[in-house]
């Protein structure tokens, strides 16, 4: 039973690696695509926005976003 559940977790471990690779993988190609050419998407300011939801929520905020990024690491 230990085997399953320690197997099921790597499955799960894996599958969102591969999900935030592929995230960032977009974000990248969206800031290249944005130096180019002039687009409605603005990678750049929503993680900005991101950044400053977390810090304008004083230490809870700060908190919440170092364990954030933690899981992406």
């Amino acid at each position: 039973k230990e085997k399953t559940m320690k197997s099921a977790l790597n499955n799960v471990n894996s599958w969102v690696g591969g999900i935030v690779g592929l995230l960032k993988t977009v974000i990248v190609f969206f800031v290249f695509v944005n130096i180019l050419y002039v687009t409605n998407v603005n990678p750049i300011g929503g993680i900005i926005e991101l950044v400053d939801s977390f810090i304008n929520g004083g230490l809870a905020g700060l908190l919440a976003l170092i364990v954030f990024a933690s899981f992406l690491d």
